[in-house]
């Protein structure tokens, strides 16, 4: 099922269809998971062990902002060149799927966790605050990496950097 969420998506992806591939009658489908919810929850779970998301700690201790925001950029936009199919599937499925939702939605708590902290960093008055936020958040969009990256053929240090400048400009008040 891993497989077939990476090549065709979720929502495309039936028991019939898994169990085709496994090699397994559908029953025996059913049998190891209760519902769509369950099965997401596993193709989450493998995505996560064999794509990890990068590590925030990894750049918490650089107290440049910009800096900062650079190292999270990279190592974000890395993951997801790594994890672009899967990724952009269960992004475009969840939107029909509520069962999907549900299970990738603690991504959007940890990247606006993420927004934050990087936003703390940022010495800006509060007019420039709610721009600079904004960018930020901006530049951790999947769709953002997936833009600049994909569309305008930029490195994804180019697109971080680009991404950067950006913030920079939002923090002149």
């Amino acid at each position: 099922m891993y497989a077939l969420h990476g090549e065709i998506g979720p929502a495309r992806t039936t028991i019939k269809a898994i169990a085709e591939r496994a090699g397994v009658e559908r029953l025996t489908v059913y049998r190891h998971f209760a519902d769509e919810g369950a099965i997401f929850a596993a193709c989450d779970a493998h995505f996560r062990s064999e794509t990890p998301p990068p590590d925030p700690a990894a750049w918490a201790n650089i107290a440049e902002p910009a800096e900062r925001l650079l190292a999270a950029l990279v190592a974000l936009y890395g993951f997801y060149r790594r994890g672009e199919n899967m990724i952009a599937n269960a992004e475009r499925d969840a939107v029909g799927l509520p069962a999907l939702a549900a299970v990738i939605a603690p991504r959007d708590a940890i990247l606006a966790a993420v927004r934050e902290d990087l936003l703390a960093a940022w010495a800006v008055e509060d007019r420039a605050r709610t721009r600079l936020r904004a960018a930020i958040a901006h530049a951790l969009r999947f769709d953002t990496w997936r833009s600049l990256a994909r569309v305008e053929g930029l490195e994804d240090v180019e697109a971080a950097e680009l991404m950067v400048d950006l913030a920079r400009a939002a923090a002149v008040s």
